[in-house]
């Protein structure tokens, strides 16, 4: 009776599956591909190179295009007589590649009981194109009014070579050679027109951008007449306050052999000034 249920039930099963076939005891080599076993002497191929951040190479500080200062210095005395000294000056230098320009103004007073004693205007105007390493071609054009040495109005036009004799930092010096003309109108006498030669010499030592000491001397002489020559000399010692302000100490000598008439040879002007830097 039941054998009807046992064949319908052996039909909804399915056939039986096979059984898997057992695994060999011993694995021949020989017989698996290459690429399937493992070999001490075959070595794995090489990682590819890990990119790794370089540091950027240090680069020296570029130089500054523009550089200037200004300077204030102040006198004041009391008593028998009022006397008042107001000193000011001024100084911009701009440089690209081989060129280099630079203007320089002064200006200094003294007043003697409301009374305007004397003064002198300076201003000067220099460009520079660099040849090489060792020279430079330069011309200058200066301004004058100087009424401590009689002289009402001056004006000196120059061009020449300079020869940079030292210029490793921190020091530089250089001798300059140069010829040009003089315009000169006295408050007293005749006035001068005549060709110059020009021969100076420069030293700076800077220790840092507001610590520095400076000396130039330079001999202008008459081409024609050797006896009017002048002479001129100034030397600056300067020492920072802070970031931006400096003390700067000077001494300016002059010279002229063939002074304006009623005025000594030799003037001097000592100064203390405070300079601020940019």
């Amino acid at each position: 009776m039941f054998d009807p249920v046992w064949f319908l039930l052996a039909l909804l099963q399915g056939p039986a599956p096979h059984p898997a076939p057992p695994l060999p005891a011993r694995i021949d080599v020989a017989l698996l591909p290459a690429s399937a076993v493992w070999a001490p002497h075959r070595q794995m191929p090489p990682l590819p190179p890990v990119a790794t951040a370089q540091a950027p190479k240090p680069t020296a500080p570029k130089p500054d295009r523009v550089r200037g200062k200004a300077e204030l210095s102040y006198v004041s005395t009391g008593g028998t007589s009022s006397t008042q000294t107001i000193g000011t000056g001024g100084e911009v230098i701009v440089s690209s590649g081989p060129w280099r320009v630079e203007s320089r103004a002064s200006f200094l007073r003294t007043r003697t009981d409301d009374i305007v004693r004397a003064r002198r205007v300076t201003g000067q105007v220099k460009s520079a194109h660099r040849m090489g390493e060792r020279a430079e071609l330069f011309a200058r054009g200066t301004y004058l009014r100087n009424t401590f040495a009689g002289i009402d109005h001056s004006v000196d036009g120059a061009a020449g070579v300079t020869a940079l004799l030292l210029r490793s930092a921190p020091q530089r010096l250089s001798f300059d050679s140069a010829f040009g003309y003089i315009g000169e109108d006295r408050t007293r006498g005749q006035g001068r027109y005549l060709g110059t030669f020009d021969l100076g010499l420069r030293h700076q030592w800077e220790f840092t951008r507001r610590n520095r000491i400076s000396n130039d001397a330079s001999v202008k002489t008459d081409v024609e007449r050797t006896s009017d020559w002048r002479l001129s000399y100034a030397s600056a010692l300067q020492a920072a306050l802070n970031a931006v302000l400096a003390l700067k100490l000077s001494y300016e000598f002059n010279y002229r052999n063939e002074p304006v008439p009623g005025f000594t040879r030799a003037d001097t002007v000592t100064a203390a000034s405070i300079v601020a830097t940019f």
